[in-house]
């Protein structure tokens, strides 16, 4: 099921998942043994690809069990994600970043089974963001008069 996160960011999550009240700018769903914290980046301003990164990777809690970086499409401009494996009750957590020009979108996605990670890189997969419609109507689209 399609969902806002808001500011025009969309997610696919199936109809499990239930929306709490968002607190500080961060928003948390939940679902059986699973949860989604999104919160929205600051734009980054004389920055490239790199930098942000590099800034991203320092703030993130060290060794990570994997990182993964995907170029964009359909409007994304490109997505990187660091994957950690924990024990107690969260057994990981995907930390999911979606770029489109100089704003990104956070996702942390946090499981208690290590074996089904899919639905996390799925999710994470499945944010993109609808842009407003131009105010002027292009001439292909204009009704009769």
């Amino acid at each position: 099921m399609r969902r806002s996160l808001g500011d025009g960011w969309w997610i696919e999550l199936p109809s499990a998942w239930v929306r709490e009240r968002a607190k500080d700018g961060v928003t948390t769903w939940r679902a059986p043994g699973r949860s989604l914290r999104v919160v929205s980046g600051s734009p980054w301003r004389c920055a490239d690809g790199a930098d942000i990164i590099a800034s991203l990777d320092a703030d993130l809690p060290p060794n990570p069990t994997a990182k993964v970086g995907e170029s964009g499409r359909d409007g994304i401009g490109h997505r990187a994600a660091w994957l950690y494996r924990q024990d107690g009750d969260v057994q990981f957590s995907l930390y999911g970043y979606t770029f489109v020009d100089a704003t990104y979108l956070e996702t942390v996605f946090t499981g208690a089974d290590t074996a089904d990670l899919g639905w996390a890189f799925d999710a994470w997969r499945s944010v993109t963001i609808l842009r407003e419609r131009s105010a002027e109507v292009s001439a292909e689209s204009r009704g009769p008069r």
